[in-house]
């Protein structure tokens, strides 16, 4: 019994030991990208700046395209889930409009390489700009729409609203405006917040 319950406890911190090295990788691939950018990175590169070696890279990862996506999903849709969770505890359809965009913006503010990575260097990259959109990409329209449904359902937002091309704009709004930031940064990122979410809202509001 004993022996059953040492080997279950090494197997359990092997697999957190392996969770956790992959995330240096994916955190140490992420400062790497934002200051070489992703076609002058090498998988040498990460593998010094993770404190590793570089064939230990190809056991988490493929190439440098799949760190790159992985990135990705692992960000994104991390990110996803906590806009989710916060859009939950809002009670009004413009209330869980308003914290998409805040939170939208406040985790790419308080990151700044991953938001070059996200919104610069993903671009580089052929795989992805190729395979459509991602299931995370995809979870993200689908909880917009989800507020834009409740919307038209409570006769806030226009009853003829396309939801589908609504979310598509939504999040394109978010997403050029982070870029722009990115590239310039002018001014916090997060005041933009409120003149983005007012502009879009005065398009789908319900007039009378």
């Amino acid at each position: 019994m004993l022996i059953h319950l040492k080997r279950m406890w090494v197997m359990r911190g092997s697999k957190a030991g392996k969770e956790q090295k992959r995330e240096d990788i994916l955190d140490a691939a992420i400062r790497v990208f934002a200051e070489k950018g992703f076609h002058s990175s090498r998988i040498s590169d990460i593998a010094r700046e993770a404190g590793v070696a570089e064939g230990t890279i190809y056991l988490y990862f493929r190439n440098k395209d799949d760190l790159l996506l992985s990135v990705f999903s692992k960000r994104v849709g991390d990110f996803v889930e906590d806009v989710r969770r916060a859009v939950a505890t809002k009670s009004t359809p413009q209330e869980k409009l308003r914290t998409i965009v805040d939170k939208h913006f406040e985790r790419l503010e308080s990151d700044l390489p991953l938001a070059q990575v996200i919104q610069i260097e993903l671009r580089a990259c052929s795989a992805f700009m190729r395979g459509g959109v991602s299931p995370e990409l995809k979870s993200y329209l689908e909880t917009i729409e989800e507020v834009l449904e409740e919307g038209k359902a409570q006769e806030v937002f226009r009853a003829d609203l396309n939801v589908k091309v609504a979310s598509k704009a939504f999040f394109g709004m978010m997403d050029e405006v982070a870029t722009v930031w990115v590239l310039r940064r002018k001014r916090p990122l997060t005041e933009m917040a409120g003149e983005l979410f007012s502009i879009f809202y005065q398009g789908i509001k319900k007039e009378g």
